[in-house]
């Protein structure tokens, strides 16, 4: 017997493969259908010059889009025009401070928000990781005089420079603030990648695919089982023109993954766009509008930032 206000309802014929128990309420917890609050997590990896920057910007005329991205990465002409904004972060705490700003401010002004470029980023990340060190242990980065203050030669001595806990710190801090971007679960997630050879981030079969390139070993897997989607772009030649195809299905060569399954059987675009994508992860949906989700662009999420 259901315990007293318990709503039962029967399944219908053309509804046998949904729940018979409707979902609760609550005034503290948000029972939802399984999957009906999930947002778009992409991560998208190319060669560079193969327009990941001009494909995440395709977007902005009708999807208002943020890109974060270092000051070393470079911004193609095709994007320039797109109406995208940016906000430049090359250290941590900037890109804490683009953390907490996403998490607070009310309502959220961005349909979606990209990482451009990981494998840039990172690089430029750990710079602010080893500046921290070095400072605190002037010696691993400048050879001491007698009297034990730096002077102005670097040391390239096996003493000198960066070792593991500097990439370790940097990966940790690089994986929580995905983590943390993807729990705000208030706007559509990206980040773009350069491809690298490595092992299958999710089986061992053995032998090696092109895969995102992020450092430190598991990173990579960590960060696509974060993605409910995974993108391998490329230019490819069709007889006298080259069109740039995204590919959701994986192959022997390159690892990808679509978790909407919006690109069946194909399992690719030619050409992409965002609103492409949107349109086709909608469809799959059932026709769920990919603009407001449940509990998007108008909540406030607060909790204990990780350190």
């Amino acid at each position: 017997m259901p315990r007293r206000g318990q709503n039962l309802v029967r399944a219908s014929g053309q509804q046998a493969n949904l729940s018979v128990v409707q979902a609760p309420s609550s005034p503290n917890l948000n029972f939802t259908q399984l999957g009906e609050s999930e947002w778009i997590r992409m991560l998208v990896y190319a060669s560079p010059g193969n327009g990941k920057t001009s494909f995440i910007a395709t977007g902005a005329a009708e999807y208002p889009t943020l890109i974060v991205r270092s000051s070393m990465d470079l911004i193609p002409a095709r994007a320039l025009a797109s109406g995208a904004h940016e906000i430049v972060a090359d250290t941590h705490e900037k890109m804490l401070q683009i953390l907490e700003w996403c998490q607070h401010i009310d309502p959220m002004p961005y349909t979606w928000i990209w990482w451009d470029c990981i494998s840039i980023a990172q690089d430029v990340l750990l710079d602010d990781v080893w500046e921290a060190a070095w400072r605190n242990k002037p010696g691993r980065n400048w050879v001491l005089d007698q009297s034990g203050r730096p002077t102005s030669k670097p040391n390239i001595s096996p003493t000198g420079g960066k070792d593991k806990p500097e990439y370790g710190t940097n990966a940790d801090r690089i994986q929580q603030w995905v983590r943390h971007m993807i729990g705000c679960r208030r706007f559509h997630f990206g980040i773009t990648a350069h491809p690298m050879e490595g092992p299958h981030p999710t089986n061992d079969e053995g032998g090696d695919v092109l895969r995102p390139w992020i450092q430190v070993r598991q990173m990579p897997e960590k960060i696509c089982g974060y993605m409910n989607m995974v993108g391998f772009l490329e230019v490819v030649d069709e007889g006298k023109k080259e069109i740039r195809r995204i590919h959701f299905t994986e192959s022997s060569r390159y690892y990808a993954k679509d978790h909407f399954d919006a690109f069946l059987p194909d399992g690719y675009v030619d050409d992409p766009t965002i609103p492409q994508i949107m349109r086709a992860v909608q469809a799959a949906r059932g026709g769920a509008d990919m603009r407001n989700r449940r509990g998007g662009a108008t909540a406030t999420r607060r909790g204990r930032r990780e350190q």
